[in-house]
């Protein structure tokens, strides 16, 4: 991921309702920093404190977080990277807007942000901000396991193995080439043309490079040397640089684009004190400005005009590549589209009447059991009946796995090959386009190699053996007056009693086995019981199996010890005077939103901080979801809301019995989901 800092607007008019309506254009999720009232009115706000200091004649900055194309970061991420970006800009208590897009390849978020610190009214301008802004995205690539970018800053492996960000070292090497401008490597990524920046520092480069490695090499053999390529070398300031005799005031670089030994300091240590040019035709060539870029054998203009042709006609022989190949995957879908369709449709339907047939039988067994009149203990029976169900569940669920194995292999042949592999296939048999764009897409991935910065492996892990197998068909199950008691390897698992199972065996098969028989017996979910390693473990087996667990929400804490202590700070904190917004805010990865009692308005969600305000009443912090609310009330004390941390509460807008003013009403409400019976 990057952070860039756009060019500012050079007429000096920036705008915060201007920039503020410019990002949240196309946004798909829009947050504000709790110093702003609403999305609404950030612009105007944001204005409103800018004005308050004087001396500021631009108080908008704005900056854009963007990450690689394959990389997806959710709400929360893009937050922890908003938040964690303004800290390092030291601007995190100032007015903030942040719009994330997911409207192009590469998500990215835009923020908008007022230098005036709204409480101090002090402006603040970072200084070297694109080192700040790189070394916190390393740090925001290392905590959520994106690819790592090569920038001032890089993510190199310790003695210990882990990940440690280093500032990325200099080269001052006479090779090396001063880098390249935010506009020149715009213009090429909008472009897709080479700078003239870097340009210069390649074909023109080599040939200086060999004229002064000549003998009596002179300021006039540089000058004969760039001349070849329409070039002009000028001393400008207190250094020098390099322009186009055609156009000097559109294209033109630094000396040191060309290479640190074309600097001026260096080659007047080299060739003396420089000298202009002698050459009196060349000087009225200079003066005139009237060459043509078609009388000089190479030049800028001339260079890009044709790698522009060449790319052009590459296109269209790739496009009518593309077309060819779009045609033959159609003719293909036309003639098999339909066979595949009604193979799949066929095969759901089967699998479907399949576990239609297994209930009915299933059902018909537990009801002739009930209308026997045996001595046998029914509950033993259920029980086995319950083993039976469960394994020919996972017989068929099996059995199903490899039916589509097969049925995708069947398919597979004769259907078009990927785009990649297409072109491999033609350019085997000597198609000259098909070999041209598969040279292009080997050329793009070595290059996005060699731009990529390797991820750190710290170790492996594959499996021994294929995933999914069957534990039900190595049970054994013997039964007594207490239960049905289930074997693995010759060793108790767990045990039936009827209205629970007990485990005696906290291996992933013993516990695997166990749900399955579960969810047999109890499809609405299941409630877990025991040591917290055993509920841990069960509840995630159960998460990947697919089976409702009830109060899966409580074991939270106990998955990830440092979230529990981290709320539970929290909770103990809402019981002082005062709430830490902010903490809450980071700590919950979410904006926070001051609410106002209106007419009709209400909120649901869970108290997870009370406070007391400082004209009394209580401040309540509510988790509604996507942003934490906090609201005020006078109408209920807050010794009395203290004990409704945690609680999932509606809080109302309503007028109380006495007084006409709308007030904030708190209650506890039953939080009710969705019907959790599973379905075939």
């Amino acid at each position: 991921m990057i952070a860039k800092v756009p060019i500012k607007r050079l007429d000096g008019k920036s705008s915060f309702s201007t920039l503020t309506e410019y990002i949240v254009r196309h946004a798909a999720t829009v947050m504000h920093s709790p110093a702003l009232w609403s999305i609404e009115t950030a612009g105007a706000e944001m204005e409103r404190v800018a004005l308050m200091n004087e001396r500021v004649q631009n108080a908008a900055y704005h900056y854009v977080i963007s990450w690689r194309a394959g990389e997806h970061p959710t709400n929360e991420q893009a937050f922890d990277a908003l938040t964690t970006t303004l800290a390092a800009l030291g601007m995190q208590e100032h007015q903030w807007i942040g719009a994330v897009h997911r409207n192009t390849e590469h998500f990215h978020t835009h923020v908008a942000v007022n230098r005036i610190n709204p409480e101090t009214l002090k402006s603040v301008y970072p200084k070297q901000d694109w080192i700040a802004l790189d070394r916190a995205c390393r740090e925001l690539e290392i905590k959520h396991g994106w690819s790592h970018t090569r920038g001032t800053h890089t993510v190199e492996p310790g003695s210990d193995n882990a990940p440690h960000i280093v500032r990325t070292p200099r080269g001052f090497s006479t090779e090396l080439k001063a880098p390249t401008t935010t506009r020149a490597r715009d213009f090429t990524a909008w472009n897709g043309l080479e700078s003239f920046q870097e340009w210069v520092g390649k074909e023109p480069a080599d040939h200086l490079k060999r004229a002064l490695e000549k003998s009596n090499v002179t300021w006039q053999s540089v000058h004969k040397s760039l001349a070849a390529f329409n070039l002009e070398y000028c001393k400008r300031g207190s250094g020098a640089v390099v322009i186009d005799r055609v156009s000097p005031g559109k294209f033109y670089a630094k000396a040191s684009h060309i290479g640190r030994f074309a600097s001026l300091g260096r080659l007047e240590a080299h060739l003396g004190p420089f000298e202009a040019r002698k050459d009196p035709h060349l000087q009225q060539e200079s003066c005139q400005r009237d060459l043509s870029a078609k009388s000089i054998a190479r030049s800028y203009q001339r260079d890009t005009e044709e790698r522009h042709g060449n790319q052009e006609h590459r296109r269209t022989k790739r496009h009518a590549l593309y077309e060819r190949y779009a045609a033959a995957k159609s003719q293909w879908e036309r003639t098999e589209g339909h066979k595949i369709e009604l193979a799949w449709w066929q095969q759901k339907t089967t699998e479907k009447a399949r576990f239609e047939r297994l209930r009915a039988d299933n059902r018909s067994a537990r009801e002739q059991i009930k209308r026997s009149k045996t001595s046998v203990n029914k509950r033993v029976l259920y029980s086995i009946q319950s083993y039976v169900a469960a394994a020919k569940r996972e017989a068929l669920q099996l059995l199903i796995r490899k039916e589509r194995a097969d049925l995708k292999a069947q398919q597979a042949v004769g259907r078009p090959r990927p785009w990649r592999e297409w072109l491999a296939e033609q350019a085997a048999m000597g198609d000259n386009a098909a070999q041209a764009a598969l040279r292009g897409l080997r050329y793009r991935e070595r290059k996005e190699r060699r731009t990529e910065t390797p991820r750190i492996e710290v170790g492996v892990v594959a499996g021994l053996e294929t995933p999914n197998k069957a534990v039900l068909g190595a049970l054994q199950w013997t039964a007594d007056d207490r239960g049905v008691n289930y074997h693995l390897n010759n060793a108790l698992a767990f045990r039936d009693e009827g209205a629970k199972v007990i485990f005696s065996d906290a291996s992933d098969d013993s516990i695997r086995a166990g749900l399955l028989l579960c969810r047999e017996k109890w499809a609405r979910g299941l409630n877990i019981s025991g040591r917290d390693e055993f509920k841990v473990k069960a509840g995630a087996l159960a998460r990947e199996m697919r089976i409702h667990v009830l109060g899966a929400e409580t074991m939270e804490g106990r998955r990830n010890p440092d979230l529990a202590k981290q709320r539970h700070e929290i909770y103990t904190e809402s019981k002082v005077a005062t709430v830490d917004l902010k903490r809450l805010c980071r700590e919950y990865g979410k904006p926070v939103s001051n609410s106002q009692p209106r007419a009709g308005r209400q909120h649901t969600g869970t108290v997870i901080a009370i406070g007391s305000g400082a004209e009394g009443g209580a401040i309540v912090a509510i988790d509604a979801g996507r942003e934490i609310v906090v609201v005020r009330t006078d109408t209920q004390p807050t010794t009395y809301l203290q004990s409704k941390v945690g609680d999932w509460v509606r809080v109302r807008a309503c007028r109380p019995d006495t007084g006409h003013a709308l007030a904030w009403r708190l209650a506890k409400v039953q939080r009710t989901g969705p019907n959790l019976e599973r379905g075939p």
